[in-house]
């Protein structure tokens, strides 16, 4: 946090997604995949990787 913003993303350890890649994220989750998923539709996130 070094703008004054928390990045969630981070915090909880997840990949972000926008809209057109959500399905592929929903199916990997459903299949087992050791990670979080966090949609950002609008792209506020861009940018924001796993730490």
């Amino acid at each position: 946090m070094t703008d004054g913003r928390v990045h969630i993303a981070k915090a909880v350890n997840a990949t972000v997604v926008g809209l057109d890649d959500a399905p592929r994220g929903d199916a990997e989750f459903d299949q087992g995949a050791g990670r979080r998923y966090m949609l950002d539709p609008h792209g506020a996130l861009t940018g924001v990787r796993p730490v």
